[in-house]
């Protein structure tokens, strides 16, 4: 299986949306090691802006920006869901791994959590 990511550069108000969209992985002819990506955001952007994952494989997020964020999964609406992505501060520089395992796309907003 597959997770893409297609995120967002604009954000709404304080927040930033993005998704991962996650499609079927084909069968391989040796296993293979999973593997972490990761996706630095900041205030109205994230890098990459798309990015497509291995079922197994972790995202690590990454804040670059000026202030403490969170990251949750979110509906594609932006409603917060927090099933995968369990939010906590982060601060500049600080980071929050997680690993995907079911196929589908998993939205996800960054937030501000000061100002």
């Amino acid at each position: 299986m597959r997770i893409r990511f297609a995120l967002a550069a604009a954000a709404i108000a304080t927040f930033g949306l993005g998704a991962i969209p996650v499609r079927a992985q084909e069968p391989a002819p040796a296993p293979r090691t999973a593997q972490t990506h990761t996706v630095r955001f900041g205030e109205y952007f994230y890098r990459p802006q798309k990015l497509t994952i291995d079922r197994g494989d972790s995202v690590r997020f990454v804040n670059i920006g000026k202030i403490e964020h969170t990251v949750a999964d979110s509906t594609k609406g932006g409603t917060i869901r927090s099933r995968t992505i369990k939010p906590r501060p982060l601060g500049r520089g600080r980071s929050q791994t997680v690993r995907f395992t079911r196929p589908g796309t998993a939205y996800y907003l960054s937030r501000f959590t000061r100002s």
